[in-house]
């Protein structure tokens, strides 16, 4: 990691000391996991916060759903503004709205504030998901150290997620709901200042290109009405009026964003980018990894706690099977993808996840500890999928590009975080769970063909770079 590279070359000023690319990553991946988390732990803690803010149900739902709904519909939104201003000032304006607003988290005094403090959190994430990418994308060029950056960077936002329900349930029954929100201010503390000891003051210029301002709102629309459709059709039903609403409306707005993306001189969506070989194939596995985990996670959790009756710390402890694999298994990776290429440990990644969905099809609800060793697979494809499906979106991106692929990227797992929710918690019914179980199998088998279609249009020069 001694090497020089393009982020030490465009900055002669960081303190007293040169900038150091390890602890650029350390930085990125505290940030990183610091809003990861969000995305998980706050479901464990729904029960306690009902009780707490003597709230609706739906009103819960909302708290869970308003940070991923806004994450999913301005990712794309916030992609640009890193790409137009720099990753460092957006990395740090990012930290600073997320902090202020888990400090309003943790003192709202209804659910309606909860829920606008929720959303507001997410007006922080979009900016530091895709300039952390962007930041260490920036700063490891060389194809190996990049991909080992990347492993630890996988390493410590995934575990979050893993873990979130872990810790959530710990935080709640020890402390209470409220500090699963108020811990994240003493991390932004720390976060804040890390990045001015250790990132640089100054950075290239950025581009310039005039802003796809209308594409921007209309994506925001497309995807923001996207996740609301699946969000209110699972609580509500899906001929309800909102969600058919705010299906409609995604829809146009869909329509309208590719009729301007087609036809704008400087679209949101560069031509260039799309056209990319394997590009929106290896976004797509990305979403399809998300859909799968992220609505086991939400199915089982619920199924745990109120159909077998566990505690939000027992339902916690339930998802170490897959925690510990998703935590330890990107520095695995990291590791093979050098000697064996990215592509290889992708589709070992799929095809362990693919035989712990097909186990747990198989077992159910009825052998707790047949679900455990289900889930460890998952948590296993989970892990090693991770870093390869970053490094060959990374790599089939043209360079100039790297902060709205990473954003592509991003939005098209916060996405499939919210049709994985809305898909298999819709399907769960009665005292089983072998109907959600059925469709991770087949999500899995989806995600197997796209992996394999975007390997096959790899080019040269991506080949070389995984």
């Amino acid at each position: 990691m001694a090497d020089s590279t393009s982020l030490d070359k465009r900055t002669a000023d960081v303190g007293d000391a040169a900038l150091r690319p390890g602890r650029v990553l350390a930085v990125a991946c505290l940030a990183h996991g610091m809003i990861v988390i969000d995305t998980s732990i706050v479901h464990i803690a729904v029960p306690a916060m009902r009780a707490g803010l003597h709230a609706t149900l739906p009103t819960m739902q909302a708290v869970v759903t308003a940070y991923v709904v806004v994450i999913a519909g301005l990712l794309l939104a916030g992609a640009a503004a890193v790409a137009r201003y720099g990753a460092v000032p957006m990395f740090r304006l990012g930290v600073v709205v997320f902090g202020v607003t888990s400090a309003l988290c943790g003192l709202a005094p209804d659910g309606a504030v909860l829920v606008a403090m929720r959303a507001s959190q997410g007006l922080g994430a979009v900016l530091i998901m895709p300039a952390t990418l962007v930041m260490l994308t920036d700063t490891y060029r060389d194809p190996d150290k990049r991909a080992k950056a990347v492993s630890i960077w996988s390493m410590v936002a995934g575990s979050p997620v893993a873990f979130g329900p872990t810790l959530g349930g710990a935080l709640v029954e020890t402390v209470g709901w409220r500090s699963i929100f108020l811990i994240n201010v003493p991390v932004v503390v720390l976060v804040l200042w890390l990045s001015a000891r250790h990132m640089p003051r100054t950075e290239r210029a950025a581009r310039k290109e005039p802003q796809d301002v209308p594409g921007q709102v209309l994506s925001v629309v497309f995807l923001g009405g996207l996740a609301l459709a699946l969000a209110e059709g699972q609580d509500l039903g899906w001929t309800r009026p909102l969600p058919v609403a705010a299906s409609v409306t995604a829809v146009v707005a869909l329509a309208a964003f590719v009729i301007r993306q087609r036809t704008y001189a400087y679209p949101l969506i560069p031509g260039e980018l799309s056209r990319a070989p394997g590009f929106r194939a290896f976004v797509t596995a990305g979403l399809l990894l998300f859909v799968g985990y992220n609505g086991l996670m939400f199915t089982l959790s619920v199924f745990l706690q109120q159909v077998r009756g566990y505690s939000a710390a027992t339902t916690g402890l339930f998802f170490l099977s897959s925690a510990l694999p998703i935590t330890f298994m990107p520095l695995v990776a990291g590791r093979v993808d050098a000697r064996f290429g990215a592509r290889t440990v992708l589709g070992a990644g799929i095809l362990l996840s693919l035989l712990g969905g097909v186990l747990l099809a198989a077992v159910g609800s009825r052998a707790p500890v047949g679900t455990c060793l289900a889930l460890a697979f998952i948590g296993i494809g989970f892990g090693l999928s991770t870093v390869p499906q970053i490094t060959l979106v990374m790599a089939t991106a043209p360079a100039h590009l790297s902060a709205i692929a990473g954003g592509l990227m991003s939005a098209g797992r916060s996405t499939g975080s919210l049709i994985g929710v809305a898909l298999l918690g819709g399907l769960q019914s009665g005292n089983g769970i072998a109907a959600p179980a059925f469709a991770l199998v087949v999500i899995y088998a989806l995600m197997a063909l796209a992996a394999f279609l975007g390997g096959r249009r790899l080019p040269a020069s991506a080949l070389r770079a995984e």
